[in-house]
């Protein structure tokens, strides 16, 4: 399967979760993270097929959604 890695910083100490769910809106895998700097293997344990997935990053009432693609 395919590796997804993904960085990124939340500046407050409210707790977050990143997402990585399919194109039908199911999660493959969840992480409860907080303030930092952070960079997570999403694909980690996970036989990612080649595709687009979402990944979701939430917290408090903000939500961010980007789609990413994985090759192989």
């Amino acid at each position: 399967g395919g590796a997804l890695t993904v960085q990124f910083s939340l500046p407050t100490d409210a707790p977050a979760r990143l997402e990585l769910l399919d194109v039908a809106g199911r999660r493959i895998a969840s992480h409860e993270v907080g303030m930092g700097q952070h960079t997570l293997d999403l694909g980690a344990g996970q036989h990612l097929e080649p595709g687009l997935y979402l990944v979701r990053l939430t917290q408090g009432a903000s939500t961010r959604t980007t789609r990413v693609a994985v090759l192989r």
